[in-house]
C-alpha cells in the first residue's frame, strides 16, 4: 500500500500504477470497490501532499510546541499481591527552530531577498591611456624571431 500511496504523491494516473502492479484497468477499478483503504489511497491529492510538506518544512522553520499526554503504569507486588498504579499527565514539548529549515524556506519563498549567491554590481568607466603601435610591435616582434 505504501508504494501506491507514494506513487499518487509523485503524480502518477491510475493507469499507470495498474500497468507497474501487472493488473488490468478493470481489476484495478474492482479492487477501488473491494478494498476501501486502497480506495482512499488513490483519493490523497499530489496537492494536498505538497501543501502538507511546506506546512511542515515551515513549522520546523519555527518551531514546534506539541501537547503531549504520558501514561505510565507501574505494577508493584508486596506480599504476593500485585498493585498496579496507573498515572496520566500531560506536558508540552517544545522543538526550537531549526535553522537549515528556515534557510531553505526563506530561499524558496521569498527568494528575492534570501538568496543564497550574491551578486555584486560594479558601476562606472574605465580608461586606459596607453597608446600602442600595435604595427611597429609586430614588426619589431617579427624582426626579433628572425634574429634567433
Amino acid at each position: 500500500m505504501l508504494i501506491v500511496k507514494s506513487m499518487v504523491h509523485k503524480g502518477w494516473t491510475n493507469d499507470e500504477i495498474a500497468d507497474y502492479i501487472g493488473i488490468t484497468q478493470s481489476t484495478f477499478y474492482d479492487w477501488q470497490k473491494k478494498h476501501p483503504e486502497f480506495s482512499e489511497v488513490l483519493k490523497e491529492p499530489k496537492e494536498y501532499c505538497v501543501a502538507k510538506v511546506e506546512n511542515a518544512v515551515y513549522a520546523r522553520a519555527t518551531g514546534i510546541e506539541k501537547t503531549i499526554h504520558e501514561k505510565e503504569t507501574v505494577t508493584v507486588e508486596k506480599d504476593g499481591k500485585k498493585t498496579i498504579t496507573t498515572t496520566e499527565k500531560d506536558g508540552v514539548c517544545y522543538y526550537p527552530p531549526d535553522t537549515r529549515a528556515a534557510i531553505f524556506y526563506l530561499t524558496n519563498r521569498a527568494g528575492k531577498d534570501w538568496k543564497q549567491k550574491q551578486q555584486t554590481e560594479i558601476k562606472g568607466s574605465l580608461s586606459v591611456d596607453a597608446k600602442i603601435d600595435a604595427v611597429a610591435r609586430l614588426k619589431e616582434m617579427r624582426e626579433k624571431h628572425h634574429d634567433e
